[in-house]
């Protein structure tokens, strides 16, 4: 999470969020990894179109400092998740 949007990092999706929940989930893959739930502040740049966002942390990344703040990332259907907001340094290739 940011406090500013970083100018040398460029995203599909760039929000302003405020987290509210955080849960222990395993994607349709197995991998382990931390669901949050986030109201939506503003939309700076992407797609979403909703009120609220779920944001997938997989295990072993840096965790979320803070509950409010720009997220950066790209967007990803997942089979057991629904769709979620994969922040840009949390990428699993």
């Amino acid at each position: 999470m940011f406090e500013q949007v970083p100018a040398d990092i460029d995203a599909s999706e760039i929000i302003e969020a405020t987290i509210h929940d955080r849960t222990q989930v395993s994607d349709a893959r197995g991998l382990q990894g931390e669901l949050l739930s986030a109201r939506v502040d503003r939309v700076i740049k992407g797609s979403i179109k909703t009120d609220t966002v779920k944001i997938l942390l997989y295990q072993g990344c840096p965790r979320a400092a803070g509950g409010h703040g720009i997220i950066l990332g790209y967007l990803q259907g997942d089979p057991l998740l629904g769709l979620v907001l994969i922040p840009k340094d949390h990428l699993v290739r």
